[in-house]
């Protein structure tokens, strides 16, 4: 059987994409991870070849077209593995190279579309997408009119950003008044309810698989979940479908979403144009992603799509690793540290299958319970 080949850049020290070389090892792919020295996919047992990139932003960039340059056999797929790339992609884009690379096949609308949380939230107002009320805001006085209008709390975005590092919550006025925009922010209407997230499959702006799921714990306020439980939410599907026309997006990714307290509909939050860190949990909900990804590269025809569709199952909120157990260290949460040392019910859900991977994991929770500084490898959404 004839193999196709996937290559993985990856700049961020993310753990959450290391899941990604065993789901396309299920789709029968083979797999090359280009990017910076000690990231977690590189330690992937599925990894064929890795190749090192400096510990740069914009040189992983450049090595990644180099790279390309230099294959003699290409890749049928190329993943952009974290935020950062994709915003360093974005930069080049008058290069045919990089536009090739991009993970969207509407040029220069996706581009904006999937990098600009500010074109994000404008074209979905313009579609009639459920977001919350927002002020574009480039002066502290325009951040007060804001607030005077929205109410507080108010969330604060910039234009780019990921995992809640460049969100704030803000109170009140007072607290309000200590933020300068740098450029253009969004400020947006805080809306009451629960989590709630989305993982998905794209081919060519259209979804070909998807489960969701309340986001049951998350490590802090904005942070990525730690632990999820699932639930088929009506009207996603829709959602997804607009989505896609508006990026034209190919490829995983994650949607974050709001579950109105008072109505119990889903208001838009945005969406994360990478793998997110529970890409390998759709078997647990009847979801195949595995086949998702052979039909996303043209090794399959959709065929049955009840492999794609979500199966309601018993709500039971299932704890992720390593991130919930950092966010245990980090919460000083002491019976939810000990329900991961104690509870062999927890270990099932760690990465025995990744050993490599799992020694990481260990080493990095380690040194977190020594109080050592660890690189941002757990800080993702979704």
């Amino acid at each position: 059987m004839r193999h196709f080949r996937v290559l993985i850049v990856t700049f961020a020290h993310w753990e959450g994409l290391s899941r990604l070389p065993a789901l396309l090892h299920d789709a029968g792919c083979e797999v090359d991870v280009l990017g910076v020295p000690g990231n977690f996919s590189a330690y992937s047992r599925h990894v064929k070849q890795f190749y090192v990139s400096p510990d740069d932003v914009d040189a992983v960039v450049a090595d990644l077209n180099v790279h390309l340059q230099n294959q003699n056999d290409h890749y049928n797929w190329i993943v952009i593995g974290d935020d950062p790339l994709l915003y360093a992609l974005e930069q080049r884009r008058k290069e045919s190279w990089a536009q090739h690379t991009f993970p969207s096949i509407a040029g220069d609308n996706g581009i904006d579309f999937m990098t600009s949380k500010i074109v994000f939230i404008q074209r979905c107002r313009e579609r009639q997408l459920r977001i919350p009320d927002f002020d574009l805001c480039s002066h502290q006085s325009h951040l007060q009119v804001a607030g005077q209008r929205l109410g507080f709390p108010l969330v604060i975005k910039e234009a780019q950003g990921f995992a809640g590092l460049t969100v704030r919550i803000v109170d009140n006025v007072a607290a309000l008044a200590e933020i300068v925009p740098k450029g253009e922010v969004i400020a947006q209407q805080f809306i009451k309810g629960r989590l709630v997230s989305c993982a998905a499959v794209y081919k060519d702006g259209k979804p070909i698989a998807w489960f969701s799921y309340y986001r049951s714990r998350t490590w802090g306020a904005c942070g990525q979940s730690t632990a999820i439980e699932f639930k088929i939410f009506p009207g996603v599907e829709n959602i997804l479908q607009e989505l896609g026309n508006l990026s034209g997006f190919c490829g995983l990714c994650g949607i974050d979403f709001i579950e109105q307290e008072q109505t119990g509909e889903l208001v838009l939050l945005e969406q994360n144009f990478r793998p997110t860190p529970t890409m390998d949990l759709g078997d647990r909900v009847g979801v195949d992603f595995a086949k998702a990804i052979r039909v996303l590269m043209d090794m399959d025809r959709a065929g049955d799509r009840s492999v794609f569709l979500q199966k309601q199952v018993l709500q039971k909120v299932i704890p992720l690793f390593p991130q919930d157990v950092f966010r245990a260290i980090d919460a000083r949460d002491t019976r939810g540290l000990l329900m991961w040392l104690l509870n062999p019910l927890r270990w099932t859900e760690m990465r025995w299958g990744e050993p490599f991977i799992l020694f990481q994991n260990m080493r990095h929770i380690l040194a977190k319970l020594r109080g050592k500084k660890i690189k941002s490898h757990a800080i993702e959404s979704n």
